[in-house]
């Protein structure tokens, strides 16, 4: 006898009367349902659940249902069986329920002998894996039933379409004798499918579950498992079959196919899964016509319940490899989470367009900051040639402007000559003089000394002009200096004149007083003066002598400005000519060059000045230079 039996015959022994016989309860219609499996379980939970769900919904006022597991799965026997038949006439004698409910064959037979002896006129609604179950015996009256039907067929033809290399197909199940029972029907539904595609069936059923993991892990590689339910072994030891589901995946090698959606989720591929839930529903919806009265027809064989679904596990796909193009059309994919790809792939898109645009605007950044780089090291080295070029410009201009300087003073030889010739001769005369005072009884020393002084004052006019003429052919680097533009001009004009003299040009001086001051190369200054000057004299030589006339003016014609004109009373300059005079090489003499007053107006505008001639009617040409005065600190 076993523990369970012993245990309730301990209970009815310890019971009172009152708790076996227990009263009737109130008002409210009452459902006792009978099932295989402990409640525990997740199909025999989820049935129940959905059924309680379906008849709250289905009926107007209050419904009961009362639940009682049998556990056929775990207990075998008629020993067991006897107990539990005895356990159920005391409990519910006075308890009279509106409708019986029973779930799978084995329930039902209990359920059929306990409403012959307690309650034969209540209805009873039946759900049986076996759509014959009418045809075994003589059909009770008041039965309603459904088919439910664990389509093993349906998922083997599943399986082979995903796994169209398949030449093997493993049964797995239990050893109860519910479990071997429906073994059998199975594989005589797998008989033809297994015959028509030649494919080898390998029974792994009725088998210790050890022995079950070691074959499971050593399959062939062409073979499909498909499992039922393993609720015991051969020895009679119970399990739940959840655990053993976990244990068969993780030691299988091949794909395995379940028919119980409860299991989808732990591993298996898929297959014609039953959903506990819609059998719930069926079962609710039944019962609520029955108690409301409704004739229902009781088929022989059963009509069959729409509760199972082709159903696969996406994830279990990826896992062993299967495209999704295989899965057949109206088969639901379950678990279909997209992966990190599917999920974040716009984020990761955008993330990368993002990066991407970053990168561009990066590279742009940098193409640009080079380019600028580059163009800035052009501009440098375009700046450091253009120095060179600028520095050897000035380097011609100051050789040209030295040619030049020499080319003038040569033009002046004969007038220069002159001015060395006077003091030369003065102190040859006042040196005889003072020998002759000295040989005089008695020396006459007054008069000596007188012609000595009259000697030194001749040498350093002779001086003057060479130091003059040195200055102007000097040859050096250009010095900023601040200079009186009425010296320069008065140091010029000493310079020339003996030669105006000797022209027969007058000088005229308008020197305006308290000028500011310039600042340059006063050698280059007085180069300009010269040059002016020269052209000055040049412009006038077809004027009868005495009429030339030569005047030189100095004023400030605006803030910071200092002007220096110079003007002749020559026949001016042809208005076609006025553009020209100042190009290289251009001269109306014979023997000019045609650069002094092109390089004079490269010095003025080296000076930051302007050089410009215009003719006056009847009084000659003019020329206007223009220089900016010096910038002078304010006295405190």
């Amino acid at each position: 006898m076993s523990w369970r039996m012993v245990f309730v015959f301990c209970l009815l022994s310890l019971l009172p009367p009152q708790a076996v016989a227990q009263e009737a309860r109130p008002a409210g219609k009452s459902v006792l349902l009978l099932i295989p499996e402990d409640t525990a379980l997740p199909a025999m939970a989820t049935l129940v659940a959905s059924l309680r769900s379906s008849l709250w919904e289905a009926q107007d006022g209050p419904i009961t249902l009362d639940v009682e597991s049998l556990d056929l799965g775990w207990a075998r026997g008629p020993a067991y069986t006897q107990a539990l038949h005895t356990w159920y006439l005391a409990k519910y004698r006075e308890r009279r329920p509106d409708a019986l409910i029973a779930f799978r064959s084995d329930a039902i037979q209990l359920a059929l002998q306990l409403r012959r002896e307690l309650w034969p006129d209540i209805p009873m609604v039946v759900l049986s894996e076996d759509e014959r179950l009418w045809e075994q015996q003589p059909r009770p009256e008041q039965v309603a039933g459904l088919w439910l039907h664990y389509d093993m067929r349906a998922t083997a033809e599943l399986a082979l379409r995903l796994l169209p290399g398949t030449r093997r197909l493993a049964l797995v199940s239990g050893s109860s004798p519910w479990e071997r029972t429906q073994q059998e029907r199975m594989v005589r539904e797998l008989q033809p499918l297994l015959a028509r595609r030649g494919l080898e069936f390998i029974d792994l059923s009725n088998l210790p579950l050890a022995e079950l993991l070691e074959r499971a892990r050593t399959l062939p590689d062409d073979t499909t498992v498909l499992t039922f339910t393993f609720m015991t072994d051969p020895s009679g030891k119970p399990f739940v079959g959840r655990e053993i589901a976990r244990m068969l995946l993780s030691a299988s090698n091949r794909p395995c196919f379940a028919l119980h959606e409860t299991v989808l989720g732990l591993g298996f591929v898929g297959g014609a899964l039953v959903s506990y839930e819609a059998v719930g529903q069926q079962l609710g919806m039944l019962t609520s016509r029955v108690l409301r009265g409704e004739q229902e027809e009781f088929l022989a064989p059963l009509k069959p319940a729409p509760v199972d679904t082709l159903k696969v596990d996406a994830r279990a796909l990826r896992r062993w490899g299967i495209p999704r193009d295989r899965v057949p059309p109206g088969v639901q994919l379950a678990f279909d989470e997209p992966t990190l790809w599917e999920r974040y792939r716009w984020w990761v898109l955008g993330a990368l367009t993002i990066s991407g645009l970053q990168a561009l605007v990066a590279g742009g950044l940098v193409v640009e900051r080079r380019r600028r780089m580059r163009a800035q090291a052009e501009l440098l080295e375009r700046q450091r040639l253009e120095k060179l070029a600028e520095m050897e410009a000035r380097r011609t201009l100051d050789q040209l402007a030295h040619v030049s300087r020499v080319a003038a003073l040569g033009e002046l030889t004969a007038s220069l000559a002159h001015e060395l010739n006077q003091p030369l001769a003065a102190i040859l005369s006042n040196a005889q003089a003072a020998r002759r005072l000295l040989n005089a009884t008695p020396a006459e020393l007054d008069e000596v000394r007188e012609a000595l002084e009259d000697i030194i004052s001749d040498d350093k006019r002779a001086g003057e002009v060479i130091h003059r003429m040195r200055a102007l052919l000097k040859r050096g680097e250009p010095r900023q200096e601040l200079h009186s533009l009425n010296d320069l001009v008065r140091e010029v004009a000493r310079l020339m004149a003996n030669d105006m003299h000797l022209r027969g040009a007058t000088l005229q001086l308008a020197l305006a007083p308290s000028l500011p001051t310039i600042q340059g190369d006063g050698i280059q200054l007085q180069q300009v003066v010269l040059n002016l000057l020269i052209n000055a004299m040049d412009a006038m030589t077809d004027v009868p002598a005495g009429q030339r006339q030569l005047r030189v003016h100095t004023a400030s014609p605006g803030p910071g400005q200092v002007e220096l004109s110079v003007q002749d009373s020559g026949g001016g300059i042809e208005q076609s000519r006025l553009a020209l005079i100042f190009e290289p090489f251009y001269s109306t003499k014979e023997q000019g060059l045609g650069m002094g007053l092109s390089i004079s107006r490269s010095i003025v505008e080296a000076h930051g000045g302007r050089l410009q001639a215009e003719n006056l009617p009847g009084q000659g040409a003019l020329l206007r230079c223009v220089l900016p005065a010096a910038l002078t600190e304010s006295p405190p």
